[in-house]
């Protein structure tokens, strides 16, 4: 699943490259409840490569609380690019969803893999350019009138969606992410997905 990922963006010529990246992944799997991966005022020292599940980007606001402004999807590899890249201290948390399984990598292997496999470092720009894209995603629901963005988002997110889930993500965290306030979320959702017809 990871190698297919990867290759989407583009296929390392040496043989031994895919070898080696799988020799020093490490595993990783969340348990009952939302985990944190990542907290915020620390450097991003790793990247992570979901294989189940879902993990979110959030920061705190001191009237609002958690503000929720990235998703990633199973399929796809998280981090917090920023402080990844810069090794700043990172101004938001990563979070996982119940249930979520990882592959995770720490930015010290990455580093010495740009040594050994040249490609490995355009490989590397290719897939933070496209996670630097997602902000796009949420910027892009929150111009939709409430209703309208989240019947939007869960034909964007099939795994979310009341009918067909199979991600452990909370209505008060999709709701955040949205930026709707949680009785009119969930009065739109009982108004188009009723229980009944779950």
């Amino acid at each position: 699943m990871l190698f297919d990922y990867l290759a989407k963006f583009l296929k390392i010529s040496d043989k031994n490259f895919y070898p080696h990246l799988e020799k020093i992944l490490t595993g990783w799997w969340c348990s009952g409840r939302d985990e944190e991966l990542h907290k915020e005022g620390q450097v991003c020292k790793k990247a992570w490569f979901i294989t189940k599940g879902m993990a979110y980007l959030y920061f705190t606001d001191k009237l609002r609380g958690e503000i929720i402004f990235m998703l990633f999807r199973a399929g796809e590899i998280t981090l917090i690019s920023d402080s990844f890249m810069n090794k700043k201290p990172s101004t938001s948390y990563l979070k996982v969803c119940s249930g979520t399984e990882l592959l995770e990598i720490t930015k010290k292997e990455l580093e010495l893999m740009h040594i050994t496999f040249r490609e490995c470092l355009l490989l590397e720009n290719s897939i933070l350019a496209v996670i630097t894209e997602k902000t796009k995603d949420r910027e892009t629901l929150l111009c939709l009138e409430p209703e309208a963005r989240m019947i939007t988002f869960f034909a964007l997110y099939p795994e979310l969606h009341p009918y067909t889930k199979t991600v452990r993500m909370i209505d008060k965290n999709i709701a955040n992410y949205l930026h709707i306030d949680q009785s009119h979320y969930s009065k739109f959702k009982k108004k188009h997905y009723p229980k009944k017809s779950r």
